[in-house]
């Protein structure tokens, strides 16, 4: 261990951190009490430079301050050109405002939770702050963003409220939908999502629920299907949909949407005379069908700005809100008249 009385050999701000097993950024947030950094690492950090008698110099101040002028966004890998459109035009507000802020940024995607090249990053000092693009339940990116004391901010939802968050009204939209469908006698409204640890997917879930609750009616839970995990599955489900003579299908997003009318054109099922069927979210892909798709309209390049400008404001030291949410658009079209 280097003592900084041995032998006449002062400390540096890179033996506390090697000494400490933390990055040399956290370690001047601690010391400076600035950016985020969780209480029981700012104490360690404290607790052993007052132990060690560390006194950071000139260089070191100097070092501990400076600013890569970098931040990164995480976004999962896209397999499907159907995913593809939220994560560019997201990427896209991000890089908008980081640029006019003086900020260059970092696209590093992800497979699963795997937080390997996102730890390389946070290593090597590359950012200054992250931006997650998606969020999960027990999220392993906002752990391990958390224990390094890095600023990050998700967009989604999260169950930890610590986190800050920029959001779109995923449940409120589509109550809204789900309610409009209702009003125009569609009782049977069929559900066609996927289950798991993606928080907006709960959320859509949820809104489809609680519009069926606030009428007083009971869900015909033999019309919800959330094992869409492939698009055979989504054309066996859509299938069966149209046996049980549901008044429309409700799709969790515009990939599930895509395989249920491309499965309904096959079948020659008539839409909307045979068959209603909405989104929860609108992309380009829903435009390429005769009729024109119910759907969400949601402003997937200004959630891109709002986080961006969220998170450089943290760097700059400034107040933030904990959650922002942003609004959207219910856009009625032929195929639920």
């Amino acid at each position: 261990m280097h003592e900084s009385g041995e032998k006449g050999k002062k400390m540096t701000i890179n033996d506390v951190a090697e000494q400490l097993g933390v990055s040399i950024s956290t370690v001047s947030r601690a010391i400076s009490g600035k950016g985020r950094i969780g209480s029981a690492t700012r104490r360690k950090v404290l607790e052993f430079i007052e132990e060690h008698d560390y006194h950071p110099n000139s260089s070191a101040k100097s070092l501990a301050q400076a600013k890569t002028e970098n931040i990164a966004l995480l976004i999962p890998e896209v397999k499907t050109l159907v995913a593809q459109p939220f994560f560019y035009m997201c990427m896209c507000g991000v890089n908008e405002v980081a640029q006019a802020r003086g900020y260059d940024m970092f696209v590093v995607t992800t497979n699963g939770q795997d937080i390997t090249r996102l730890k390389r990053l946070l290593d090597n000092e590359k950012v200054d702050g992250v931006i997650l693009g998606n969020t999960h339940r027990d999220d392993a990116f906002a752990k391990f963003l958390k224990s390094r004391g890095c600023p990050f901010v998700a967009i989604g939802s999260m169950d930890d409220n610590s986190v800050i968050q920029v959001n779109h009204d995923n449940m409120g939209a589509c109550r809204d939908l789900t309610a409009i469908l209702l009003s125009r006698k569609m009782r049977r409204i069929a559900y066609m999502g996927t289950s798991g640890n993606l928080i907006v997917n709960e959320e859509r879930y949820g809104g489809y629920l609680q519009a069926y609750r606030d009428i007083g009616m009971d869900v015909d839970m033999s019309l919800v299907y959330r094992d869409n995990m492939t698009e055979t599955i989504v054309r066996k489900n859509t299938d069966e949909i149209v046996r049980k003579r549901a008044d429309c299908i409700l799709c969790q997003d515009d990939a599930i949407c895509n395989a249920v009318l491309q499965e309904l054109y096959t079948q020659k099922v008539r839409i909307p005379e045979e068959m209603r069927v909405a989104s929860c979210h609108n992309s380009k892909t829903l435009d390429s069908y005769p009729v024109t798709v119910t759907s969400l309209k949601f402003d997937n390049t200004e959630i891109g700005r709002v986080a961006s400008d969220v998170l450089i404001d943290m760097l700059n030291g400034k107040e933030v809100p904990g959650k922002t949410l942003l609004d959207y658009e219910v856009v009625l079209k032929e195929s639920t008249k």
